[in-house]
Formats: C-alpha cells, structure tokens, sequence
C-alpha cells in the first residue's frame, strides 16, 4: 500500500520561484501545487489541503507574513506554514516567530536541504524505544 504523500502549496509573486519549487518538491516525493500571488490563494487552500504552505515573505501586494492569518481561517488545523525568502535569516526568523509560522527557509536552501527541513517537520515524533517487562 502506497504511503500518502505530503502536500505542499508554495505561493509567490515569482513563476520561475514557482516553476522551481514544484519541480524539486515534486522529485523529492511530494504532491505539490502552486500559486502566484495572495488573490484566491484560500480557495486554492481550501481545494488542496495542504499539510504545508510555504509562503514568499516579499509578495509586494500582501506579504507572506500577513498572508498567513488569512489562510488559517481556511486551511485546516494540522497545516503548518514557512515563510520562504531570500531576506536576511534574522528578519525571517523575526516574521515567522511574529506570525506563529512552523519556521523559514531561506530560498539558498538546496532543494534537498528544503525537502528535508519539511520532512522533519511532517515527521511525527518519536517516543523512542518501547521497554516491556520481561514474564
């Protein structure tokens, strides 16, 4: 039986941003969809589902950083949110923190690195190894 993949929805005023994020996500095992600018981005939440929404801080007509509290009220209770940018790490760090973001990527990242960094955060936690009483 096939494990459900993960799905991302990247959202940035940037096509070829876009273009790149769907192709590496996709190759990394993802099921990704994408879409340019803030207008209709909660239908498209609401469509999609995503577990992850990653999020250009530097959308000039609404920033990511804003963006999010618009999209939680469409999205579901376990979607988690990045902030993605080429900013400076500590402004990233700062508007993730402000907006309760799950945390940043910097669009440096290789796609690997990002691909990663979105496992960890999907990745239940462990509760380590299970003890039993010997009989």
């Amino acid at each position: 039986m096939d494990k459900k993949r993960a799905r991302i929805l990247a959202v940035d005023d940037d096509p070829l941003q876009l273009d790149l994020l769907y192709r590496g996500l996709t190759l990394e095992g993802f099921e990704v969809a994408t879409h340019e600018g803030p207008i209709g981005v909660t239908n498209m939440v609401r469509a999609f589902r995503p577990d992850i929404v990653l999020l250009d801080l530097n959308i000039p007509s609404l920033r990511g950083d804003r963006l999010i509290e618009l999209i939680r009220r469409a999205a579901g209770p376990n979607t988690k949110y990045f902030l993605l940018s080429a900013s400076d790490e500590s402004e990233l760090r700062l508007r993730a923190a402000e907006t309760s973001a799950h945390g940043w990527l910097s669009k440096s990242l290789t796609m690997n690195e990002i691909a990663h960094r979105l496992r960890e955060i999907l990745s239940p936690p462990s509760e380590g190894p299970v003890s039993r009483r010997p009989r």
